[in-house]
């Protein structure tokens, strides 16, 4: 892995393939082709293009946990000068591209890539936490080098779980005691007519 240097896709699939990592683990991976190739190729595979990558983090599989696909569309294409040109997908190249999210452990400590529908060789750019982006051409329908992600993630203060249990309790509180007074002035409300009665019947008593 070597620091970001410009790296050419095959004319024909254009392949390029970006990992944008967050301090807390999560991840955006956008592989990006050429639209048209990239049509050809998934009615081999059934249209199924995540089991296609793989994301291999110490030893085991890492499933993105969505997927994404930002189509070419010729229509949005504009001029920016002779010879360029922007479009949707990767706009700077005018790529169709399947956007997949999903979250590293924060101890993560290497990463290897795969992608099952390449032949030539492609350039894998990664964005770390740190700022830094790190570049290497994967030799087509090969495994990348071992990436380093030690040091990369921070476990975050709160889980998921706790900071959903906490706005939970944050929202139904207030709402649990606006129940309870309901509650409560009902049943003053319902129990003010038998005391009424009853201090009338003891006042009507010798």
């Amino acid at each position: 892995m070597l620091p970001a240097t410009p790296a050419l896709a095959h004319d024909t699939e254009r392949t390029q393939v970006l990992l944008t990592l967050a301090r807390y683990g999560s991840f955006t991976l956008d592989v990006s082709n050429d639209p048209n190739w990239l049509k050809l190729r998934l009615e081999r595979f059934g249209g199924n293009f995540i089991d296609r990558i793989v994301l291999f983090v110490d030893g085991h599989e890492i499933r993105p946990a969505s997927i994404e696909f930002i189509p070419f569309d010729s229509s949005l294409m504009l001029s920016v000068s002779k010879g360029e040109r922007l479009a949707q997908g990767r706009p700077e190249l005018g790529l169709a591209t399947h956007r997949m999210r999903g979250r590293f452990p924060t101890d993560a400590r290497t990463l290897r890539w795969y992608y099952g529908m390449v032949v030539d060789p492609y350039p894998l750019a990664i964005r770390r936490p740190d700022g830094r982006v790190l570049v290497e051409e994967i030799a087509g329908d090969a495994w990348s080098g071992a990436v380093d992600l030690s040091g990369q993630f921070t476990a975050p203060l709160l889980s998921e779980r706790t900071a959903l249990l906490l706005i939970v309790g944050l929202v139904a509180t207030p709402l649990t005691i606006r129940l309870s007074s309901w509650r409560r002035a009902f049943l003053v409300r319902r129990s003010a007519p038998g005391a009424k009665a009853a201090a009338l019947r003891s006042r009507s008593q010798p």
